[in-house]
């Protein structure tokens, strides 16, 4: 028939679809690689505490001292477990030789009860066995808004936030279409990336409704953000903190030209400097 020509022109060339098939092969054998990785990747936590409703949360504490006169959590992303913030303590927890870190794996990663929680207060409210007055909670990405969220819940024993690339913009709208086709098919995902996408799916309305509850966040806040970040964005990540936490003792700033969003990786002395800034406030107001 004579529509039959031009279609048979549309039809990929012998050549065309043998490069088709490589690339194919490749980008599937590539996943194949990348699933088994993440999928064998092992936390270092090796301590646990049992929550109120009896899940499990796994930790692992550097300089663990029996009564610390100064506590540091830090809270990873998504998805990845406590071995994030490993870099940053080879790299800088020396500086802190009175200072004992606890770094969490958050409730549905690592060797914490695996089941996905993708509610902030829930989250913040698994860090409270933590929770020393005056401690500071370090987040990174997801970390960031739990981390804001314990600072709002827990007003009085939460003594600094320092968010790191923290995902805390009510306004961001990561990619929800996308993801929600992504949480129809989670079979095709390893475990942590299908808990990833049911906690960044939630992100956009947990945020929001923590808006009102920004106000009691009365600690110093400090951001440490790359103006490259293509995950949240920078500028409007710091435009709306601003905006939101009016009660802040102190906000602090560190925008790292053309950073992107693993700062606490590649810029682990930054985070540390603005550790050392709040701890030294800290002293100053206790000795005056």
């Amino acid at each position: 028939m004579r529509w039959r020509a031009p279609l048979r022109c549309l039809r990929p060339g012998r050549k065309t679809r043998r490069v088709l098939g490589v690339l194919l092969i490749a980008a599937l054998a590539t996943y194949i690689y990348v699933y088994v990785q993440v999928e064998r990747s092992q936390s270092p936590t090796d301590r646990y505490i049992t929550l109120e409703d009896g899940r499990r949360l796994a930790y692992l504490a550097i300089n663990a001292q029996p009564s610390p006169r100064r506590r540091v959590v830090l809270i990873h992303g998504a998805p990845t477990h406590a071995g994030s913030w490993l870099t940053f303590i080879r790299r800088c927890a020396w500086t802190f030789p009175d200072v004992e870190f606890i770094i969490v794996d958050r409730l549905g990663y690592g060797n914490s009860d695996r089941a996905s929680e993708p509610g902030l207060e829930s989250q913040a409210r698994s860090l409270e066995p933590f929770l020393l007055p005056g401690v500071i909670l370090v987040g990174h990405s997801y970390g960031g808004p739990v981390a804001l969220r314990a600072a709002a819940d827990f007003p009085d024993r939460v003594g600094g936030v320092v968010l790191a690339a923290g995902a805390c913009d009510a306004n961001m709208n990561d990619a929800q279409t996308l993801r929600w086709l992504l949480d129809q098919v989670p079979v095709v995902m390893p475990q942590t990336w299908a808990t990833s996408n049911r906690e960044l799916l939630a992100l956009t309305d947990e945020n929001r409704a923590m808006q009102p509850l920004l106000e009691r966040v009365r600690c110093p806040v400090a951001m440490v953000h790359g103006t490259w970040d293509p995950v949240c964005p920078c500028d409007s990540t710091l435009s709306y903190l601003r905006e939101q936490l009016v009660n802040a003792s102190g906000i602090d700033v560190v925008a790292i030209p053309r950073a992107g969003h693993n700062v606490h990786l590649n810029y682990p002395a930054e985070i540390a400097a603005e550790l050392h800034a709040m701890m030294a406030a800290e002293s100053r107001d206790v000795s005056h």
